[in-house]
């Protein structure tokens, strides 16, 4: 299976419809093409999994090493408010009102659909935006520090 990946900015309209883009639904397992799985995201934004994934992440939740209580209240969060959307003949999906409200998309009428390797994310442009600027020194802090491409400073030459 191919990665999801990319960047798209694609419109969202009033009853909550948004498509998602073919190259992200076709990386998708062929047998899980016509169905997502979205709920809330860690951050402020819709995040979206192929039936496999989906499954993974569920595992996860119950597994995860934390007190019942806490557990309860993340199951509440991501799985309460999880829905399964069947995509249309266009490619599109309809979010619920509750995740719509989440991610702050009530006022947007284009979104960004993000492809984060394993999942998809779905953002209000601004928030995206705002995201990608606080993550920047981050990211160049990080990987400034790793050898990505296969060269080394300390070499003989």
């Amino acid at each position: 299976m191919a990665g999801l990946y990319g960047n798209y900015r694609n419109s969202l309209d009033p009853n909550g419809r948004v498509a998602i883009p073919a190259k992200i639904r076709n990386a998708f397992p062929e047998s899980q093409r016509d169905k997502i799985y979205i709920t809330r995201g860690i951050d402020t934004c819709i995040t979206g999994y192929h039936a496999d994934e989906w499954k993974y992440f569920c595992d996860t939740l119950k597994k995860i090493n934390i007190d019942e209580k806490n557990k309860r209240k993340l199951r509440r969060q991501f799985l309460g408010r999880a829905s399964e959307a069947v995509f249309d003949k266009q490619g599109r999906i309809i979010v619920p009102a509750d995740l719509v409200h989440f991610a702050k998309l009530e006022d947007c009428k284009e979104v960004i659909i993000v492809g984060s390797g394993n999942i998809i994310e779905i953002w209000n442009p601004d928030i995206y935006q705002n995201e990608e600027d606080d993550s920047e020194q981050a990211v160049q802090d990080f990987m400034g520090s790793r050898d990505l491409y296969g060269m080394s400073d300390d070499s003989d030459e």
